[in-house]
């Protein structure tokens, strides 16, 4: 029996490459592994697995512009990032989120620290964002500035979006307007349409209702200014909420393509082709950041090409439940403790690889 193990995380293990790796290591020389990407946090790792790229280490600002090391991944003037190495909810504590205060300046200095490092091209994941700013603060580091109506310049932060009134792009980082630029999202969010990046998901940024009615008018203010700015008709599509609204900025100023998260991963594989060779396909992924979406769009293109295909999707226990139950031949519920640190955590996955092979692969 032929298995493909293409699992994005389990509970806070983010490392695809590794939880397949521990899985092959559990079911054996059938099994086989792929990357899995979502756009968010584990991105680059999964990438590299790709790539071999060389790694690229850069000091940026976090979402409360406290300096940390960021890296990013190169392979022949080809950049992979993500949003969450520098503007992530994982560098925060949880009572230290403060949506309002937060900027994606940190991101914006990657890419910064990417042009000079000869990138041509560009693949972002953009997910698991602490910030909301619609990317103020990636332009700002790209030499965007921001005034008040009385021509005072605005820190990029995202309650300042409301006192914008002026904006100078003169100094705008030129280099980047020649790059080709490839955002990848597992999220449909629209900035003020249906399923809006204004709903559920900021309250996983530490917003507050009262919060998230100042963010709405300051947004459409921001929103406004720029379209205005720029001599553009406004523009609002799913996924361009993704990043807290930083891909709306990427898209609007850079004309950049949106994908979805695995799009590349199967691309590269030639996964329409790899998967008629399988007999069961393995996903998993945490479905309280995106409703698990990529591991759906995967197991509907994967019956396609294989309809005798058999699909295990591995479902926490203790999470959100993932809704299209229907595209999977079988959900796999497990528990594991969120107290525990890296190395427990590393055996819990094994010990569930084990189990899955035991009770579902022995027979």
């Amino acid at each position: 029996m032929k298995i493909l193990v293409a699992i994005d995380s389990i509970k806070n293990y983010e490392n695809s490459i590794e939880i397949g790796s521990i899985f092959k290591e559990e079911l054996g020389k059938d099994a086989d592994i792929i990357p899995f990407l979502d756009g968010g946090e584990g991105t680059v790792e999964a990438m590299q697995g790709l790539l071999d790229g060389e790694y690229h280490y850069v000091n940026v600002h976090n979402p409360k512009n406290e300096v940390i090391t960021a890296r990013y991944i190169i392979k022949e003037k080809y950049a992979v990032m993500e949003m969450a190495q520098s503007s992530g909810l994982r560098l925060l504590y949880r009572d230290d989120l403060d949506v309002m205060n937060s900027s994606s300046l940190g991101f914006g200095e990657m890419l910064v620290n990417g042009l000079d490092a000869g990138a041509n091209s560009f693949f972002i994941g953009i997910g698991d964002t602490a910030t909301n700013d619609l990317g103020m603060g990636m332009l700002y580091a790209l030499g965007v500035r921001f005034f008040d109506k009385d021509g005072n310049e605005l820190n990029p932060v995202a309650k300042n979006m409301a006192e914008v009134e002026d904006i100078d792009i003169s100094n705008l980082d030129h280099r980047i307007l020649k790059k080709y630029i490839v955002i990848a999202t597992s999220s449909d969010t629209t900035l003020f349409g249906d399923n809006s990046f204004l709903e559920s998901r900021i309250y996983r940024k530490g917003a507050s209702d009262e919060d998230i009615a100042f963010l709405y008018k300051g947004s459409k203010n921001f929103k406004a200014k720029i379209e205005q700015t720029l001599g553009i008709d406004p523009v609002d599509l799913p996924s361009l909420g993704s990043g807290g609204g930083v891909a709306w900025a990427l898209y609007t100023f850079f004309k950049t393509k949106i994908t979805k998260s695995m799009d590349l991963v199967l691309e590269k594989f030639n996964f329409d082709q790899m998967i008629k060779n399988y007999d069961v396909l393995i996903l998993g992924e945490n479905v309280d950041q995106f409703d698990a979406m990529s591991s759906i769009n995967v197991a509907n293109v994967a019956k396609s090409y294989n309809e005798n295909l058999n699909i295990i999707f591995l479902e926490d226990r203790d999470g959100k439940k993932i809704g299209q139950r229907e595209c999977f031949d079988k959900i796999y519920s497990y528990h594991i403790s969120d107290d525990f640190d890296r190395d427990q955590m590393k055996d819990a996955i094994r010990a569930l690889a084990k189990d899955i092979g035991q009770n579902y692969f022995s027979r």
